[in-house]
């Protein structure tokens, strides 16, 4: 008698079907266009077409909060929060985390680390804390009503931010190998894609 085997479908964690769950959303129109630019920007740095600004701090203290909002696109407040937070933790973990800065040594800095890591690591990066900011900041009050400590929370957490890095990865390799430029439109398929993947879609 013939031995019939059963497909078996890959196994899903229980933290991505939590988010999947929850996850009700869309991360917004303004994602894409951020994409474009921040893209745009990070290879005039790579070719050293970026205006050099005097080493004297900017007026509001912060070089990455002004070099953030010059790179979003319209967008809604809370859409305006996500990619202003997540750029400008792009740029710290860029600089190694240092919050008293210059713009010009800022400018330096990043040029090396897309000398050693590329515009792709860095995009990589930025994807990946705009998508953890963005499903935490929708799914956080029900992860927290489901965890029966603080501890249990940080893990869901913890669990959700490998999840949002894993899937940017594996949809950022998938687009890389297609060799397409990151205009609106490509830009616009990879947050798509992103967002599927992530909401089971």
């Amino acid at each position: 008698m013939p031995v019939i085997l059963m497909a078996t479908s890959p196994r899903v964690s229980p933290i991505k079907l939590k988010i999947r769950e929850f996850l009700t959303a869309s991360a917004g129109l303004s994602i894409a266009t951020t994409l474009v630019r921040l893209s745009e920007w990070l290879a005039s740095i790579q070719a050293e077409r970026l205006e050099q600004r005097s080493v004297r701090r900017v007026a509001n203290g912060d070089p990455t909060k002004r070099i953030a909002e010059s790179l979003i696109a319209n967008a809604s407040a809370t859409e305006r929060r996500l990619l202003l937070k997540s750029l400008q933790e792009a740029l710290y973990y860029a600089v190694r985390f240092d919050a008293d800065i210059a713009e010009a040594q800022l400018i330096t800095r990043l040029s090396r680390y897309l000398r050693r890591w590329g515009a792709s690591a860095f995009i990589r990066r930025f994807l990946s804390l705009f998508f953890f900011n963005f499903v935490q900041f929708e799914t956080a009050k029900s992860f927290r009503g489901l965890a029966r400590s603080s501890q249990t929370f940080e893990k869901h957490i913890e669990a959700l931010d490998r999840v949002c890095r894993q899937t940017v990865a594996s949809i950022w390799k998938s687009f890389e190998k297609t060799n397409r430029p990151l205009d609106l439109a490509a830009a616009t398929e990879v947050v798509r894609q992103i967002e599927q993947r992530l909401g089971g879609n």
